[in-house]
């Protein structure tokens, strides 16, 4: 029995601390999870809609009171709080928001939110950092909403006088645990190579945090997405608040021939839930691309997620490790739990001592997320089941919503649940007690430690366990026990018969079977699901426990006649009965070689046919019983044993498949069954843009001349022939027919008018344009040349200055517009030689229209700062070169231009002979 080592701790624990809580998630796209029941069940009322970071709170009852993505804050009533936008998380930041109670309050919270660390993206010109605000549940009619001043506090995890840091404020990590006095809580961040401890006490967040620096340095590295990739990953503390671990997704920006996602690192430390003291740096992985952490509820072994990617950084597997934190070897530890096409995510444990995994299937949309049934457990025997979680079709992310760690402290599990069982309960935590009590919810108590109790029926019992250190009351735990009874078999041996005709003597009775066939028969067709596992013998099924010795379903057998012997289980449970299967042969009947033949629409040597329509023609041609059925496979082998038929629609090449036929589950007879593809002409859709002028066209097919006579047509026009002349737009449809083979196809032809441009505004840009169209069409554009070059871009680059015109044409030539514009500059030179070029030095570009009411003049000066010449570039040709009619020597001069707005243009030019 557990002894205490402070009164304190469990005087406050009560009051601060229920594992109800955690009993609310909201996270991804509107998805959400209720762990009230002890199973957790989808949530369909969230409005949250994020790829990471989220937070949710509910009360010791269990009761949602709000939660947040970060920047946004929704109430119970899943309403936004009139005060809860503006909040400065991301929903791409890692952790992006906490929430924490504050401590002596019933109604008082904090929001601790991250920024996303992503310097160069644009729609973040300001990094917020690490910052905090206060909800109060009293305001909003008992709603609640974020206090106003108390909103956004930003809290300093950086040195202001560090260009680097003032920069990027933070990393995206962020994780709390309760101090060891029972009633403060620590929230804990971290910023290249030091941690910010954060005290939260009755008095509220004291922003002056204990900082641990550490050995390891991550620099802030930006990716070409403009990306901080070193933001990335989790921080979790350990329930009991003496371990904490950080996952750096990189530490370095990688490069294009090494992979830029190979540079993460797990790091390890000892937390000093007293003082907020971080130390004894312990690095567990390196070179990979981890993210998701968590801490076992008994913080023995942690957990961790992690991505490989290749050098192009294709994604290849995601990995789960576990390392047992008692090892004396802890690197060495690492057990891999599961590699698999799933993305590494968010690791969260749950009131049901449960850790939940999220990070998607890599091209699928995440509907479901995996789960650690036994996370105390070392290696494989910790259970966890991969996807097994629905989300009643809403969609996981990256993201589940953390919490105070500490609430997960203590828990408890069982054993042994089937009807007539001795169930068997234990304490799984290490929290510190002196009595229990449990009640398992069908009016029996226990005192016990590890109790043993019989359920007289089965059913869902809360079983209730509240623990009890120097008279006071934890917080009790409930979990859902699920009693099951063990399903119902045949109790008569069931002859499994297979058909004696797919191997060398069709006369030895032996063969191979698909003992999967017997499933249902011998679990007298039950609709509940079920697994059964075979063996040869009685004593084989009973002494393997975790079914890791059954029988193949394929199964060839040894004896003529040999009995098997099936264990089979409730689905998910431990409960089981055992039934008897004897195998035995019969002599086929040939089903025959049949033939069927489907047209090539595609020009792809495929076709696709109707195999269900195919076996029900080949039953009434012979004949065959009523409760035949006839089956369609690839190969012999797949037929001998009826799996992988193929499906009642069957796309394929030339080829020969094989028939089963069966009677009541068991083999009737085998056969052949010859595909073939016959061609037909390949027809496409059409679209046809033509100029209005050019009303009535024809239409046609597209079918090659000499095959036209080959097939009949409907046009929707009701015409029958090849092809016909339309006078308008619009969708023509047509069907092609081959009365020979059966065979019809159709396409349709798009008969569109092209559209004359219409010019919105043409955007300048220094020496370029951007010419806007009032439509969606494809347009062609020149410059300054009716007759010039055209392109398909309506921006136009390396424009001189001057007035122009732009020449706008759809890609049909149908009709052709104009439109001038100026480009405003000032040339780099002039030679005032007389030769009728260059001849002058003037400002290009200036529109006359805008400036015609304007006095504007430009000033000309030598290098010494004399005036030479002053003039309206409007109504003058500009300068000649000269002063006081003397053409002046090859130099630089500078000008000097002031718009009527105030705009000032300075700058220099040279004078060339």
């Amino acid at each position: 029995m557990k002894l205490t080592f402070s009164i304190l701790l469990i005087l406050s624990f009560s009051f601060v601390f229920s594992q109800k809580e955690a009993a609310n998630w909201y996270f991804g796209d509107f998805a959400g999870l209720n762990f009230n029941s002890g199973n957790p069940l989808p949530l369909l009322d969230g409005k949250l809609v994020t790829s990471e970071g989220c937070a949710s709170i509910s009360d010791p009852n269990g009761n949602l009171l709000f939660y947040t993505d970060g920047v946004t804050v929704w109430d119970r009533r899943h309403e936004i709080m009139p005060n809860g936008s503006g909040l400065l998380g991301h929903s791409s930041s890692t952790e992006s928001a906490l929430i924490i109670p504050k401590p002596g309050s019933k109604t008082r919270f904090y929001i601790f939110t991250i920024d996303q660390p992503s310097y160069f993206l644009k729609d973040i010109p300001v990094i917020n950092g690490v910052n905090y605000s206060e909800v109060d549940l009293a305001l909003n009619n008992g709603f609640g909403d974020v206090v106003d001043n108390v909103k956004n506090f930003h809290l300093i995890t950086y040195n202001p006088n560090d260009s680097t840091e003032n920069k990027y404020k933070s990393s995206e990590k962020i994780t709390a645990v309760t101090h060891s006095n029972g009633s403060s809580i620590w929230v804990i961040t971290n910023f290249r190579n030091r941690f910010f401890s954060f005290l939260v006490d009755f008095n509220g967040v004291n922003s002056n945090p204990i900082i641990s620096t550490v050995q390891q340095m991550v620099q802030p590295i930006i990716n070409d997405e403009g990306a901080n990739v070193s933001a990335i990953g989790y921080l979790k503390v350990s329930p009991n608040g003496k371990k904490i671990a950080i996952a750096h997704s990189s530490t370095s920006i990688g490069g294009p021939r090494t992979g830029r996602k190979k540079s993460g690192k797990v790091l390890l430390y000892d937390y000093n839930n007293s003082n907020g003291i971080v130390s004894n740096q312990l690095e567990l992985l390196s070179g990979a691309y981890p993210y998701g952490l968590e801490f076992s509820p008994n913080s023995k072994l942690l957990y961790v997620t992690n991505s490989t990617f290749d050098e192009t950084d294709t994604f290849l597997n995601g990995q789960l490790y576990q390392y047992n934190l008692e090892n004396y070897n802890i690197i060495n530890s690492r057990q891999t739990i599961i590699s698999s096409q799933n993305i590494a995510g968010a690791l969260q444990l749950a009131i049901d001592g449960k850790i939940y995994r999220s990070g998607y299937k890599v091209f699928s949309t995440g509907l479901d997320i995996s789960v650690i049934k036994k996370p105390n457990n070392i290696g494989v025997s910790c259970n966890y089941s991969e996807n097994s979680i629905y989300l009643g079709g809403r969609a996981a992310k990256l993201g589940l919503p953390p919490f105070v760690q500490s609430i997960f402290l203590y828990t408890f599990d069982y054993e042994y649940t089937c009807l007539g069982d001795q169930t068997h309960f234990f304490i799984t935590s290490e929290e510190p007690y002196d009595s229990v009590v449990w009640d398992f919810g069908d009016g029996q108590t226990s005192t016990e430690e590890e109790p043993y109790h019989v359920f007289n029926t089965i059913g869902v019992y809360s079983v209730n366990l509240t623990m009890s250190l120097n008279g006071v009351q934890y917080d009790p735990l409930i979990k859902q026990v699920i009693i099951s009874d063990s399903p119902n078999v045949l109790s008569d041996i069931y002859d499994l018969v297979q058909c004696d005709s797919y191997d060398d003597d069709s006369n030895d009775g032996i063969t191979t079977f698909n003992l999967e066939q017997a499933n249902a028969p011998i679990s007298l067709n039950t609709n509940d699901a079920i697994q059964v596992y075979y063996y040869q013998s009685v004593i084989d099924a009973t002494n393997d426990t975790l079914n890791i010795n059954a029988l193949n379903y394929v199964y060839t057998n040894q004896t003529q006649d040999e009995l098997l012997y099936a264990k089979v289980y409730k689905a998910n449970t431990e409960c089981y009965n055992m039934a008897t299967i004897r195998l035995k042969t019969t002599q086929p009947v040939d089903i025959g070689k049949h033939e069927l033949s489907n047209c090539d629409f595609d020009n792809d040597n495929f076709a696709d046919f109707d195999l269900e329509s195919e076996g029900s023609r080949i039953a009434a041609q012979l004949s065959l019983p009523s409760n035949v059925s006839i089956t369609f496979y690839e190969s012999e082998s797949d037929a001998a044993i009826g799996v992988n038929a193929l499906p009642n629609i069957y796309t394929s090449s030339s080829k020969g498949l094989f028939i089963r036929a069966e009677s009541d589950n068991a083999c009737y007879g085998d056969g052949e069954l010859k595909l073939n593809v016959k061609s037909f002409p390949q027809l496409n859709d059409q679209s046809i843009n033509i100029c209005k002028s050019d009303f009535p066209i024809n239409i046609n097919t597209g079918l090659d001349t000499n095959l036209i006579g080959d097939y009949k047509y409907i046009w929707s026009t009701s015409e029958t022939t090849n092809e016909i002349f339309v006078n308008e737009s619009g969708i023509y449809e047509v069907n092609i027919y081959d009365e020979s083979l059966n065979c019809e196809d159709s396409i349709t032809i798009t008969v569109k008018q092209n559209q004359i441009p219409d010019i919105q505004d043409i955007i300048i840009d220094g020496h370029s344009i951007t010419v806007l169209i009032n439509s969606e069409e494809k347009f062609l554009f020149a410059l300054d040349d009716i007759n010039g070059v055209y392109q398909e871009s309506n921006t136009i680059l390396n424009i001189p200055e001057g007035y122009h015109q732009v020449f706008i044409k759809d890609i049909n030539s149908c009709e052709t517009i104009s439109e001038s514009f100026y480009i405003f500059g000032f040339p780099k030179y002039f030679t005032p030689n007389n030769d009728g070029t260059n001849d002058n030095w003037n400002v290009y570009g200036l529109d006359p229209n805008k400036f015609i009411l304007e006095i504007i003049h430009v000033e000309i000066y030598d290098r010494y700062g004399k005036l030479l010449k002053s003039f309206n570039p409007l109504t003058s040709s500009g300068w000649n070169g000269t002063f006081n009619g003397t053409l002046l020597t090859p130099d630089d001069y500078w000008y000097f231009f002031k718009l009527p707005n105030g705009e000032v243009y300075k700058g220099h030019f040279s004078l060339k002979i």
